[in-house]
């Protein structure tokens, strides 16, 4: 661990997050950084991820991270040399009300005012997307040409790569299991040694609880668990997609509060 005892900066937690965080660290010049993971990379949430990448949100602050993080994925794997399942499929939003198609131009707005060109749809438009669809309930629905799929655990593997190139450090089977402040730095304690720093990352997934009441700090979460169901190939979905020659768009509807 001799060569791990001392970081600018430390990272905990070896999924998609931290991986970023470290990435992006060392773009910046902030190679002095560590990723400490106390099993392998991905283990915790990013595994089983849906690996969604949408780009529509209410936020505009939000919007502007997702847009930034779909322009990233598209090069990342050439970047960095590592091999990328990244999926730009589009997704239908569906809206079963005045209010939902509201906020749906609103977002609209933001979307272009972003450089995105999102579309709303009229109940009569909506099949033309999305051929499979019931529309006679439905408002309108919002089409967002950017959603897209990527696999968590290559993303992960990916950004740790491009990382370690720029000179960051990963080190796996390392859980911190205590952290001090001597006055001047952090001292984090693991199996393998002490680890000095100036700086901590809690990237610790459904762990940051716990990671940030090492350093007396509540962090405001709580872990729930989801559903989903895994279908058999559909004949009828599957003659679409040969005879399209793409993937159906993702869909949403978060008024029932499902994603297909």
């Amino acid at each position: 661990m001799a060569e791990f005892a001392s970081a600018r900066v430390v990272i905990i937690g070896g999924g998609a997050v931290g991986a970023s965080c470290l990435y992006h660290l060392a773009k910046a010049g902030w190679t002095d950084a560590l990723l400490l993971e106390k099993n392998e990379l991905t283990a915790g949430s990013t595994w089983h991820a849906a690996g969604n990448v949408p780009t529509f949100s209410s936020s505009w602050s939000i919007m502007n991270m997702q847009r930034y993080s779909a322009s990233l994925y598209r090069g990342l794997g050439d970047a960095v040399d590592y091999p990328m399942n990244y999926h730009v499929t589009g997704s239908v939003r569906l809206g079963h009300s005045r209010e939902r198609l509201q906020e749906f131009k609103r977002v609209v707005g933001m979307g272009r005012y972003q450089g995105m060109d999102l579309t709303i749809l009229s109940p009569d438009e909506i099949t033309s997307r999305y051929p499979f669809l019931e529309t006679h309930d439905l408002t309108g629905a919002l089409y967002d040409p950017y959603d897209g799929d990527i696999d968590p655990a290559q993303l992960t593997q990916a950004l740790a790569t491009g990382a370690r190139k720029l000179g960051a450090r990963v080190e796996r089977f390392c859980p911190v299991t205590s952290a001090n402040w001597n006055g001047t730095e952090w001292v984090l304690s693991t199996p393998k040694g002490e680890v000095r720093c100036e700086y901590v990352v809690n990237a610790g997934g459904y762990y940051a609880a716990q990671v940030g009441a090492m350093f007396g700090r509540r962090v405001p979460m709580m872990v729930m668990s989801h559903q989903y169901m895994l279908f058999d190939t559909i004949p009828e979905l599957e003659a679409w997609t040969k005879e399209s020659g793409h993937k159906l768009p993702l869909l949403r509807d978060v008024d029932s509060s499902y994603y297909l």
